[in-house]
């Protein structure tokens, strides 16, 4: 008969919660890089030449309609057999930047989708007074949008931290690595990741509420 450990299930959980802080540092810097790079895509998409904007619409369709777990090792495990340089990048390089490269693509279509979602007549008006289109972006059609898009930024930044718990396939230690580390002693996997589950929930329910504590100031202020 299988029993649950109640006690290790407890001392595991204590033990996830001390890799926290790091898949917080490995989904926010890879949330923050990917807001870079879809900021330069939506760009893109709008070039005036023709081959710029298929490159960009290229490379948003393939990283959002393949598995992130197949992109991730193509980047750590593929690409280094063409490319000798990338041999020496770490696996939480590694991991970063493929999820960055990957949450880019959703990304830029939250953003560029808040850019469409101002009114046009908005843009028309402010240059009719003399507001440049830098000056019109800036004051006008930015804020706006980032209104728009931030409650979908808040649910693309909960799947970035979700995601690191695919990184223990390329060796690096989060909450679902340390969980696997910890029942591997005594074959206690159910009471492990369950503890983890729980630590990712708790977790992620506080980064939720971080986010409306910031929706509510960021209407406040508008």
């Amino acid at each position: 008969m299988v029993r649950f450990d109640f006690n290790f299930f407890v001392n595991c959980i204590f033990e996830i919660i001390f890799k926290v802080p790091y898949t917080l540092y490995l989904g926010c810097v890879s949330f923050a890089l990917s807001i870079f790079i879809a900021i330069m895509l939506v760009a893109l998409r709008g070039s005036k030449l023709a081959p710029v904007r298929g490159l960009a619409g290229l490379y948003i369709s393939f990283f959002r309609s393949t598995p992130y777990i197949t992109q991730l090792f193509i980047f750590y495990y593929g690409l280094p057999q063409i490319f000798f340089s990338l041999r020496s990048i770490s696996a939480e390089t590694a991991f970063i930047v493929s999820v960055a490269l990957n949450t880019s693509a959703f990304n830029a279509e939250i953003i560029r989708g808040g850019l469409l979602s101002v009114d046009k007549g908005q843009k028309e008006a402010a240059i009719s007074i003399g507001l440049s289109k830098f000056q019109t972006m800036k004051e006008i059609i930015v804020p706006q949008a980032f209104i728009s898009i931030f409650p979908s930024l808040g649910n693309a930044l909960v799947g970035t931290i979700k995601n690191t718990a695919v990184a223990f396939t390329i060796g690096v230690v989060e909450i679902l690595s340390q969980a696997k580390i910890a029942a591997a002693i005594g074959y206690n996997f159910m009471e492990a990741y369950i503890a983890a589950g729980i630590v990712y929930w708790l977790l992620i329910v506080c980064v939720d509420l971080i986010q409306k504590q910031l929706e509510v100031r960021i209407y406040r202020f508008l």
